[in-house]
Formats: C-alpha cells, structure tokens, sequence
C-alpha cells in the first residue's frame, strides 16, 4: 500500500512538472508568426481593427512584413485607422473593408467576401465582437440579443479569434459568455475539420482577459490587465502552439487556470457579488 502511494505520488509530481514546463515554454518561445510571411502571400484580414485589440494586430503583423486589410463597420473611423496605421508602417500596404457585422444581410457579407478574392490571405484575425451588458437574461431586448448573436457568434467562426474569459458561467452576462463558448467549440471543430480534409490550416481560438487601453477602458495597465498592444502581440506569439485553444496572454492564462481549479461553489461565491455590484452599478447609470 506505501509502495502504491509513493508511486502515485511520484506519478503526480512528473505530470505536474511536465505541465508546468509546457506552460512556460508555450509564453516564452520565440513568435513564429514569421513563418507566414512567404513569396507574395503577404497579407492578412484583421476584423474589427479600427481600435483596441484588432488594431493592435493590425499594427502588431504590419511591423513583422504583413500588408494589412482593415475591417470595420465605421467608413470615417476604419478611414482615420488606416490614415494612422500608414503614417506609422511607410513600406506595408493598408485596405480598408468596410462592413457592420449586426446588421449585414447575406449578399452584403457575400459581396464582402468577394471583394477578398484573389488576394491571396494567409492570416484571418476574427476580433470583431460586441460588448456585453452586465444585466439578468430577461432584460435583455430581442435587439440586444440579435446584436451579440451576429457580431459575436456569425461574425466570428473563422482563424485566428480571440474573446473574453466569459464562458466560464459569469452571471448577468449569460449570452455574451453563451457566445463565447460558441466560438471555441466551433474553433475547434474547424480545426479537425481542416485535418480531416487534408489542408494545412491553424484555427486556434485565443481567449483574452481584461484589457486596457481600448474604448471601454482607460485604467493603468498591469500584468493581468496588459494593454491592448501587449494582449495583440502576444496572440501572434501564441500562433503556431499546436493548441486548439490557447490563452492569449500568460496572465490571463494564470487567471483562467485558477478559475478552473475553483470548485464550482466557491467560484459562485466569488463572482455573483462582484457581478450583481456590477448588474447595480448598470441600473443606477440608466438613472
């Protein structure tokens, strides 16, 4: 029975030093995402890239060699991006695409597609998504619902994504997590689909944390809320990991690995007070 346990325990021990050691190397090998830039297959689709993560992508894969096509739903604004994107990169090629992802019918997005043909993409950063309203499921009206359903679920099923670490059964936020969750599993279905069908092509979902420096934040950044050029670039770094989902940033990884070891009742404990704060905070803004 000694001999058991100590086998057990010593079984233990490797696994947990062979997952530590994964987890290190995962946040501090070298980017790959060089690898991408080849022969005239230069360019990359980043999806909502007018501001906050996706234009720090843009920026990010502009600096590395990648000529950039810019998609956002706001013509000025997507405009004032690319204007300030091509003052920063003199020698990359910058597109702006425009298209609302919560209100396009199926020809505009068809038209939209088309418009791509020929360009030869060899990176698509599918960052587009709504934000969510921290409110109980039956506040929320049938067009709130309709806008998170397109925009952060049709609007987002293809490589590479990122979304927020709201799948994990965050009260008061129940269809923006739904969503999200969505999201990876349909990430990793077309992954295996991809294999299945012979073609060489990642799809990593890429979950993400809090950030700053992005429309609905301005606080001071710190490790577990990096600004939005931090969580950008460490998306690429992420690329090439051979993980279907992968944690963007190591301090949000940190932060969702604790999450998951948490028995459910005290993560509830945890989270529904910070939440209904947040739920009461939202009403007495519509005072």
């Amino acid at each position: 029975m000694i001999g058991y346990s100590l086998d057990w325990a010593s079984q233990t021990a490797s696994y947990t030093t062979l997952r530590l050691l994964r987890f290190i190397y995962l946040y501090t090998r070298p980017s790959p995402i060089k690898r991408y830039l080849y022969g005239d297959c230069r360019r990359i689709l980043v999806t909502g890239a007018s501001d906050g993560i996706g234009l720090g992508i843009a920026s990010e894969l502009a600096t590395n060699g990648f000529n950039v096509i810019l998609h956002g739903r706001n013509p000025e604004k997507l405009e004032k991006t690319k204007t300030q994107l091509e003052g920063e990169h003199k020698n990359i090629q910058f597109k702006a695409a425009v298209l609302d992802d919560a209100s396009a019918t199926s020809q505009q997005i068809d038209d939209f597609v088309a418009n791509l043909d020929g360009l030869n993409l060899t990176i698509l950063v599918n960052n587009v998504g709504g934000g969510a309203k921290v409110q109980p499921l039956e506040k929320n009206t049938a067009e709130e619902l309709g806008f998170l359903i397109n925009v952060d679920e049709i609007g987002r099923p293809n490589p590479h994504h990122e979304h927020r670490l709201a799948d994990s059964g965050v009260p008061y936020a129940t269809v923006y997590g739904g969503s999200k969750a969505f999201n990876e599993a349909m990430s990793s279905s077309l992954a295996v689909e991809f294999k299945a069908e012979g073609k060489n092509i990642e799809v990593p979902a890429i979950p993400v944390g809090r950030v700053t420096d992005v429309a609905h934040s301005k606080e001071p950044s710190s490790f577990f809320t990096p600004t939005a050029r931090t969580m950008a670039r460490s998306c690429g770094d992420r690329v090439g990991s051979g993980r279907q989902v992968v944690v963007g940033y190591v301090g949000h990884a940190m932060q969702k690995f604790a999450i998951d070891s948490l028995p459910s009742i005290v993560f509830e404990m945890l989270v529904v007070p910070t939440m209904k704060d947040r739920n009461e905070e939202e009403e007495r803004k519509k005072l």
